[in-house]
């Protein structure tokens, strides 16, 4: 079966709020271009991705803050994993 939805933290309602507020001025911007387009969404669309991608890295220079792991329990610590130094060719 399928996990369970789990509560939106804040950081993902703040991220999803920044991305909305960057993507319709960025479709306000396209749209006021002075260049008639045949299909806009051709347009559009990488707009899009491009404001996502610089809204996701914006959010994280603004607010540096880590994730919340979802499956982690809320008073678990977190263990670091050590590489094993095994060289090359081992």
């Amino acid at each position: 079966m399928t996990e369970p939805i789990t509560a939106l933290n804040p950081s993902s309602i703040r991220r999803f709020i920044f991305t909305l507020i960057t993507g319709y001025l960025a479709i306000f911007g396209v749209q006021k271009l002075p260049y008639e387009f045949e299909n806009q969404w051709l347009v559009l669309i990488p707009v899009l991705i491009v404001v996502y991608i610089i809204t996701v890295w914006m959010d994280g220079l603004f607010f540096k803050d880590v994730a919340v792991d979802a499956t982690a329990e809320p008073g678990a610590k977190k263990v670091k994993k050590q590489a094993a130094n095994k060289g090359f060719g081992r």
